[in-house]
């Protein structure tokens, strides 16, 4: 199936799940998705799985009838281009399209060919008068030597006949004569292209891996859930010592918390390490922006946090 076509099956397994009073259960959906996918789509995985876990998702399905309004696409596309690279947000697009019952995108038709214009027919050739005949000569000798006789009108006759017979069409002496070819044009010498070289392109970026987006995803996640209160979600995303860092009481002295800049550091094997700004808005409005690292172990779904440490203050309050 094609990117469109797995989100409308992931739509009607939801769809099921809700007709058989089974709601939205994150964790299983993210396996429906795992078993979705087919070959091909493997890349599309963490971000399916990350946009199945999120708050837009579940508002989205438990809307009446769910999953079923164009003005959701935009807000479930934000999940996931906050976290993923623009070239899995462009498939995600087909993806979320199908999951919302959308119609996907179609094909233009293309222009017809304009017909060629019909040859112009060829022009009428006109003739070409025939030369008039000058067989009026010899009626004029016939009748001197009738007149004369002997060997003047002989001579007469040779003269006139000489001098009157027919010589057919006179050749223009100007017209025989070769023509003179012009002188050749000296031509300005042009002096050699210098070959082009080509131009060197800009380095590329290298395109974060797929556990980076894995550990991302889960970082935003966690203070998602901790920006509106929901610490019981919160806990899917950290393990071990890394829950003294994220202690509701802590963050229920904050207004809003929120995460941004984040970047990878350091990777060994499936634990990624990222360094990221924190800020932290108060009630009355004043906020302080903290640099923090975190380690991530991206072997389990979600991928957890295991560790994360206060780096310093960028912008005090």
């Amino acid at each position: 199936m094609n990117d469109h076509q797995l989100g409308a099956a992931l739509r009607q397994q939801v769809l099921s799940d809700l007709r058989r009073g089974r709601g939205t259960e994150g964790r299983r959906l993210q396996a429906v998705a795992g078993d979705l996918c087919g070959e091909g789509q493997n890349n599309l995985l963490p971000a399916l799985r990350h946009l199945v876990m999120s708050a837009a998702f579940a508002s989205a399905a438990s809307q009446n009838p769910p999953l079923s309004e164009a003005r959701l696409q935009q807000r479930l596309m934000q999940e996931v281009e906050e976290v993923f690279t623009p070239a899995i947000c462009r498939r995600m697009e087909s993806v979320v399209g199908g999951l919302l019952d959308l119609p996907a995108k179609g094909t233009s038709t293309p222009t017809a060919t304009k017909p060629a214009a019909p040859a112009p027919a060829p022009a009428a050739a006109t003739p070409v008068p025939a030369p008039a005949s000058r067989g009026g000569n010899s009626v004029l000798l016939g009748f001197l030597a009738f007149l004369t006789g002997g060997l003047a009108v002989a001579l007469v006759g040779a003269v006139m006949l000489l001098r009157y017979s027919p010589q057919g069409s006179v050749e223009n002496p100007s017209a025989t004569r070769p023509s003179t070819p012009p002188p050749p044009v000296a031509r300005p010498t042009t002096p050699p292209e210098e070959p082009s070289l080509p131009t060197p392109e800009p380095p590329t970026t290298p395109l974060p891996s797929a556990d980076t987006d894995l550990a991302i995803a889960s970082i935003r996640g966690l203070y998602d859930a901790l920006n509106t209160r929901a610490y019981d979600q919160a806990r899917q995303f950290f393990a071990g010592a890394a829950g003294d860092q994220f202690d509701p009481a802590f963050f229920n002295q904050f207004e809003r918390v929120s995460v941004e800049d984040l970047r990878e550091t350091a990777q060994e094997g499936s634990t990624v390490t990222l360094q990221g700004l924190v800020t932290f808005v108060y009630p009355d409005g004043s906020s302080q922006t903290e640099s923090r690292s975190f380690t991530v172990d991206t072997a389990t779904i979600p991928a957890l946090i295991t560790a994360s440490e206060f780096a310093g203050v960028i912008r005090a309050r």
